[in-house]
């Protein structure tokens, strides 16, 4: 579990392929001595000092010292202090099924290499972070040496242009009855909801959606849901638009199995004692979204990445996606948590349980 910094470093550094281990022991040892050059009988190719390295992680492994990670790997571009690009590379799976990119939204928007079946963004709320209630790095009650720098958020003036922005690029890179679901504070989903319309999308729904944590307030009532914008390139009844009724809701009130756009349990983004980023969705939240308004196999873009909580989701659910920030803090965390928290246990041991 990613508990500090140089945990995130220690997961995407620390991993090496059998060649580099053969390279390193080229390097450090004189592999020919006892006939280590020898060729293993039956194996063309193979050399006995090879396969005495193999037996050793094997032994290694047995005693709990070593671990194989043979399913995914990133692929970076860049440094780990400032990752451009990186592919996951997975056994049985193309490397761009998985990518993340060091890019503004509107511009990653631009340049994805397919069209996107679901676009699904989180983007900064114009809080006026550095000042206020946010002024000397307070604003939550947390241990804020476990909480990743870098987060950029924007000027409460420039907002309607920089959303007009990235959600115009968004319409653009969807697919004909692709959708559009956006999360934000109640104060600023009016401002999404006219950009979409005002980009040529069509309104689908606004969901509000419960939070487990509401800022107290003392002059107002203390905002305790976020809104959900969700809207479709193409028209309502588009036969590509996709939307499955979670399963996990509560039904109307007369009983009917009809969907309803209060959902009470979003779940909790709390990661208690372990590194987080600044501003991170609750999983179950993040799931119901991708299960709703996305097909399995389907291409997600993340246009804000953030604490990696969407990359999670469409991870455990099997869409394809591509994801960007401007913050590498984002990306090295998300990355390297994917692969610590996620993908190598799954490796170690199957599901017993649906997600």
């Amino acid at each position: 579990m990613l508990a500090t910094e140089a945990d995130v470093v220690r997961t995407l550094a620390g991993t090496l392929s059998l060649d580099r281990i053969y390279a390193l022991c080229e390097l450090r040892t004189d592999v020919s001595r006892d006939g280590g050059l020898d060729p293993v009988p039956g194996h063309a190719g193979d050399v006995r000092w090879k396969h005495r390295v193999r037996g050793a992680l094997a032994v290694e492994r047995r005693a709990g010292r070593a671990d194989r990670i043979g399913r995914a790997t990133w692929a970076i571009q860049g440094t780990l202090q400032r990752p451009v690009r990186l592919l996951l590379i997975v056994a049985g799976a193309t490397p761009c099924d998985f990518e993340l990119r060091l890019q503004a939204a509107a511009e990653l928007l631009a340049q994805l290499d397919e069209p996107a079946d679901l676009v699904l963004a989180d983007p900064p709320w114009g809080l006026r972070r550095g000042r206020g209630h946010f002024a000397g790095g307070s604003g939550y009650r947390r241990d804020h040496t476990r909480v990743l720098g870098g987060y950029v958020d924007v000027d409460p003036g420039r907002y309607p242009a920089f959303t007009a922005e990235w959600v115009q690029a968004a319409s653009g890179a969807l697919r004909p009855g692709g959708q559009l679901a956006v999360i934000t504070g109640p104060q600023r989903a009016g401002v999404v909801q006219c950009a979409a319309e005002q980009a040529g999308l069509t309104w689908v729904c606004s969901i509000a959606a419960r939070k487990e944590f509401p800022l107290a307030t003392r002059r107002r009532p203390a905002p305790s849901h976020w809104v959900i914008n969700v809207a479709c390139r193409g028209s309502l009844g588009h036969p590509r638009r996709v939307f499955h009724p979670p399963a996990d809701l509560p039904p109307a009130r007369s009983g009917r199995p009809y969907p309803l756009d209060w959902w009470p349990d979003s779940g909790r983004s709390d990661r208690r004692g372990l590194l987080r980023y600044d501003n991170a969705l609750p999983l179950r939240l993040v799931l119901r979204l991708v299960r709703a308004f996305s097909d399995e196999g389907e291409h997600v873009a993340v246009p804000f990445l953030g604490g990696g909580t969407e990359a999670i989701a469409c991870w455990m659910t099997g869409r394809r996606l591509t994801a960007g920030d401007v913050n590498p803090a984002a990306l090295r965390f998300t990355a390297a948590r994917l692969l610590d928290e996620h993908a190598w246990p799954a490796d170690r041991q199957p599901a017993l349980f649906p997600a």
